[in-house]
Formats: structure tokens, C-alpha cells, sequence
């Protein structure tokens, strides 16, 4: 019966550690909040800065998943380029080795009662009783009460394991068993912390050696790996980037790691670390540091590498929106932001495909968008097909941040200022697609003007085409202008003067024609339609660019 409730135990102690992490990770989540986000994305502005930052971050809310999240969404979002965001995650690795240094020196050095109880008692009372970011607070100390009363139950049921197990058995098996033991186990329970946790308990208990607990390490460390390379292939091109970064950096290193192993352990030897767990963590720390300064000089071909073998799928039109998670809301933010910004480029090289100019020819200047190849070849009404798509997707990503964080425990002000942006985008979005469907509607009139044997209509449409093009420069000059200020404002109410003014004034000639014989009731008709079309196409596209 005993021997029944010792295992029972241990797994309890397993599962309350990792729903513990679980918890931490959620409380961290709410409590980062855009401090933490804007400080990480300041702080990876080259790849040594981004190693260190992903360390010290990680080392301080000491969860690797979440930096990951938060620098995926920030890659997502074009906020920081490929190669700095594997930084962070080089550093991350090395960051989440100081979980195990507090463990070795609190959880093994210190009764944990004389600490579970009473966090239990404060936070429990705390998140039952207090509000917005208290309540996280709470909740971050409350998991971390489940976190030390998890391990407590590990290391007492390590320890009596002893008493019941024969040690010898495990004693002969080769290194390279425990490595596999470490990886399966890892694999299967989703946490390498866990599994760092149980290894020290069974050192504690010296139900294993530092040598055989080292290669558990090693094992775990690769473990971690196993979920990404499963879903790396199936997820974004930023995700599978980043995912193989991570599976590539974790092969090499600890394959080093387990190669040098027993130098190593020397070397913590000379360096006086005589207590087997502190060795073990030493270890731990020492194997990722050092494979971060063989990777460090590597890091920018590594991620070009990465950038030439993992190709965008040219089927996916959005940029953005598909690979920042809606729950990161700050970077969500901006990917929804530069995602208008692509559709409104996407609507205005359409407009001037309907308009028969070349995109080349007003489109001259540099930007950060390339038009999609699989819309090269495309008839007008694909490309329209194509718009309209990525509307519904902007939209209904648009509505995800927008809920989330209404739900999300935040001041109202921040909210509504969120929302506020958010409605202004979905309408630019809105305004931007009408622009594109006032000139889709008269595709079949603009057609006609190519085929008919009429100078007049020509010269006509020719007058046309030539105030679009002076409209179109003006309008993608602004596109790129990412300075939001006062003047563009100013520019965009003279451009829809200007337009109203042309349009007015070519209506006005065009009727002055019905007692002449060089238009037709039909060839008149028409130049009216087309004449008020672009107008609301053009007053559509400048209200587009205003409330973007």
C-alpha cells in the first residue's frame, strides 16, 4: 500500500508542477502586458543584443514559451527581422537554466512548507478578493506556491523510492539510454522543467549519478524539440523559420553537449562545484552558454539558410495577419495595421489595372510589399476575388483582437483606445475595397473605350486616365508615408478637391456635347458613368487613407 502511494505521489507532484507552469505562464501573460513587449522589441535591435535580451527575459518571467510567443508574433508583424528573433531564442535557452539554479538552492536547501503554506494562504485569499492586475499578481504567486508544493511531493517520493528500489539495477547502462530516457520523457510530458525537476530529485535521492543525470538533461533539452518538428511544417513561414531555428540549434548543441560530457563534469570539478545538484544545473547553463558562442558568428547566414530553404507559400496573399497570434495584442495590432496598409497597395495596383496604366509606371516607389505572384497572371475579376478574400480575413482577425481584449482584464481607457483603432482600420479596409468595386462595376465601360472607332471618346477618355495617373501618384506617395501627421491630412482634403474640381468640370464639358454630333446618347451615357464612378472611386480610396 505504501509503495501504492508513493508513485501515486510522485505523478500528483509531476502533474501539480505542470499545472503550475501553466498558471504562471497565464498570470505572466496578463501581467507583461505591452511594458515587457515594447522593452523586448527595443532590445533586439541587433542578434548579440537579442541573445542577451532573450536570456534576460526569460531568466526574469522564466517562461521560454512565452518569450517565443511574444518574439513569433513580433516576426508575424515585421516588428523585428528573422535573424534577431533567433537570438532570442538562443538566449532563452540559456535563460531557462536559472529555473533549475533556484530550485537547486531553494527546493533542496529549504524546508518548502516554511514557504508553500503561506503563499498558498495570501494569493489564494488575494485572487478570491482582488481585481485587474492584483488579481494576476495573485494568481503568478499562487502557481508558484503549486510549483514548489509539486516538487515537494517529487523529492519526498524520490526519497523514499530509494528505500524501496535496488539502485545497482540502474547502474550499467550506457549514457547514451538516459539521454533517450531524457528526450522520450520530455516528449511526453511537453516540459524539459519537469523533467530537470524529477532528475534532481532522483539525484537528491542518488537514485542516479551526475554523470547519468547529466545525459537526462541533454535528453530533455532535445525533448523539447519533438512538438516543433511536428508542427513546424504545417504552420506559418515565420513559425517554421523559427521552429527549425530552434530544432537546428538544440541537434547541434546537444549533440556537442552529450560528445563532451564527461569533459564537462571535469571542468565543473576544477571549477570546486562539489554539490552533484549545483554541477547538474552548472552543467545545464555551461552547455547552452557555449553553444551560443559557436552559433553567435553563424547566427546571420544561419538565418538566411533558413529564409532560402523555408520559401513563402505563394498561394497565402496576407503578410501579416497569419503569423502573430491575436492574444499578443500589441503586435497583433501592428501586423492588422501593416495588413490594411498591403490591402490598400493590393486595391490601389487593381484600380489602376481596371484603369488600363501601368502599376509599373506610377508604383516606383521602393516598399516593403511585392506584389503576390499568383495575382501576376490574373484577370481583373481574380484579382478583385483576391481583395475580397483578404478583407474577410482582416476582418475576422480584427474581431479576435477586438474581443480578446475587451474579455482581457485591462484599464478601460486602454480598451476603448484599442477599439477605437481597430474600427477605424476595419472601415478603411471597407472603404478601400468599395474603391475597387466602383471601378469593377465599369470595367466592361473602360473596356469599350479601346475597341470603338471614336476620336472624341478617346481624347475624352485619354483626359481621364491622365488626371488618374496624377491621382495615383499622389495617393501612393501618402501609402508609403508611415509618418502620421497633420500634413497628410492636409494633402489628402487638397487631392479631394482637386478630384471633385476635375470630375465636376469634365461632367459640365460632357454634357455641353448633347447638342453636338460627335457623341452618341450611348457614348454619353457612358462617359458620365465612368466619369462619376472614378470620382466615387477616387473619394472612396482618399477616405480609406484617412482613417488609416
Amino acid at each position: 500500500m505504501n509503495d501504492y502511494f508513493d508513485y501515486w505521489k510522485l505523478l500528483a507532484g509531476l502533474g501539480l508542477f505542470l499545472f503550475a507552469m501553466r498558471q504562471l505562464e497565464s498570470a505572466l501573460k496578463q501581467l507583461s502586458g505591452k511594458r515587457f513587449q515594447l522593452a523586448l522589441s527595443h532590445s533586439t535591435k541587433s542578434p548579440l543584443r537579442s541573445v542577451f535580451a532573450g536570456m534576460v527575459t526569460t531568466t526574469i518571467v522564466q517562461s521560454s514559451s512565452l518569450v517565443s510567443l511574444i518574439v513569433l508574433a513580433f516576426v508575424g508583424a515585421g516588428i523585428i527581422p528573422l535573424v534577431n528573433a533567433i537570438g532570442v531564442v538562443l538566449g532563452s535557452n540559456l535563460g531557462t537554466t536559472f529555473t533549475g539554479w533556484v530550485v537547486a538552492t531553494l527546493g533542496f536547501k529549504f524546508n518548502l512548507a516554511t514557504f508553500i503554506y503561506p503563499m498558498m494562504a495570501v494569493a489564494g485569499l488575494a485572487y478570491g478578493l482582488l481585481k485587474g492586475q492584483w488579481q494576476s499578481f495573485a494568481l503568478f504567486v499562487l502557481g508558484l506556491a503549486l510549483l514548489l508544493m509539486g516538487l515537494d511531493f517529487m523529492k519526498d517520493s524520490a526519497s523514499t523510492l530509494t528505500e524501496q528500489v535496488d539502485i545497482s539495477l540502474l547502474s550499467g547502462y550506457p549514457l547514451i539510454v538516459y539521454l533517450l530516457l531524457g528526450t522520450v520523457l520530455t516528449a511526453i510530458i511537453q516540459s524539459s522543467s519537469a523533467v530537470m525537476m524529477l532528475t534532481l530529485s532522483a539525484l537528491y535521492a542518488g537514485i542516479i549519478p551526475l554523470p547519468e543525470a547529466a545525459a537526462l538533461v541533454i535528453g530533455a533539452d532535445l525533448g523539447t524539440t519533438s512538438t516543433v518538428i511536428l508542427g513546424s511544417m504545417q504552420g506559418t513561414v515565420a513559425k517554421r523559420r523559427l521552429a527549425m531555428a530552434h530544432v537546428l540549434f538544440n541537434l547541434f548543441v546537444d549533440a556537442l553537449a552529450f560528445a563532451a560530457l564527461l569533459p564537462l563534469l571535469k571542468l565543473i570539478a576544477i571549477l570546486n562545484i562539489t554539490d552533484p545538484l549545483y554541477g547538474l544545473v552548472a552543467f545545464h547553463s555551461l552547455f547552452n552558454l557555449f553553444g551560443i558562442l559557436l552559433f553567435m558568428p553563424f547566427i546571420k547566414k544561419f538565418a538566411q539558410f533558413l529564409q532560402h530553404w523555408i520559401k513563402t507559400d505563394e498561394q497565402q496573399i496576407e503578410l501579416y495577419i497569419h503569423s502573430v497570434p491575436e492574444d499578443v495584442t500589441d503586435a497583433a495590432l501592428e501586423a492588422l495595421t501593416k495588413e490594411t496598409r498591403h490591402l490598400l497597395y493590393l486595391v490601389m495596383h487593381l484600380n489602376l489595372r481596371f484603369l488600363q496604366i501601368d502599376p509599373n509606371k506610377i508604383m516606383t516607389t521602393k516598399t516593403e510589399f511585392s506584389f503576390p505572384k499568383q495575382l501576376l497572371l490574373s484577370s481583373h475579376r481574380e484579382h478583385y476575388i483576391a481583395i475580397k478574400k483578404l478583407e474577410g480575413k482582416i476582418i475576422n482577425y480584427a474581431l479576435k483582437i477586438k474581443i480578446g481584449e475587451e474579455s482581457a482584464i485591462k484599464s478601460k481607457s486602454k480598451t476603448d483606445q484599442i477599439s477605437h483603432r481597430i474600427d477605424s482600420l476595419m472601415k478603411a479596409i471597407r472603404s478601400g475595397v468599395y474603391s475597387a468595386k466602383s471601378l469593377k462595376d465599369i470595367d466592361e465601360n473602360l473596356n469599350s473605350f479601346n475597341i470603338q472607332n471614336n476620336d472624341t471618346l478617346t481624347k475624352y477618355f485619354d483626359q481621364l486616365k491622365a488626371s488618374a495617373e496624377s491621382f495615383y501618384l499622389v495617393m501612393y506617395t501618402l501609402l508609403n508615408d508611415q509618418n502620421s501627421n497633420a500634413l497628410i491630412f492636409e494633402e489628402l482634403q487638397a487631392l479631394k478637391e482637386k478630384s471633385e474640381d476635375f470630375h465636376h468640370a469634365f461632367a459640365h464639358k460632357i454634357y455641353k456635347k448633347m447638342s453636338g454630333i460627335h457623341l452618341t446618347s450611348l457614348d454619353l451615357s457612358t462617359s458620365l458613368n465612368v466619369n462619376k464612378e472614378m470620382e466615387t472611386s477616387e473619394g472612396a480610396l482618399i477616405k480609406a487613407l484617412e482613417l488609416f
